[in-house]
């Protein structure tokens, strides 16, 4: 039996399978410094996570648990804008994606 490492989301504090939340990563710069999503899950240092949901993302800024998870100061508007670029991204990724009943490409 194969156990699965656990994460608790910071947005709704919820207790996930690590494989089912998104990582973010503090990457340094002034005066606030910037968060990233870590999609592969190997950038370096302290992670925080969130489950894929902008209701969650969202819960997380908004009780500054970025800020508070990471022990500096966060851009709160960039990590919306981070997320935001990455439900695009992945918005587009399903629609280029798309296949028909027969599992042929539309």
């Amino acid at each position: 039996m194969k156990l699965h490492q656990q994460r608790t989301c910071i947005g709704c504090r919820t207790v996930t399978n690590k494989n089912e939340l998104l990582r973010w990563v503090l990457k340094d710069g002034a005066p606030l410094r910037a968060v990233n999503l870590d999609l592969q899950g190997s950038a370096f240092g302290r992670g925080a996570w969130t489950h894929g949901t902008e209701k969650c993302v969202q819960q997380a800024v908004q009780r500054r648990a970025f800020a508070r998870t990471f022990r500096s100061a966060v851009d709160d508007s960039q990590v919306l804008q981070e997320f935001t670029a990455y439900e695009d991204q992945l918005a587009a990724s399903q629609l280029s994606g798309k296949h028909d009943e027969s599992g042929s490409e539309i």
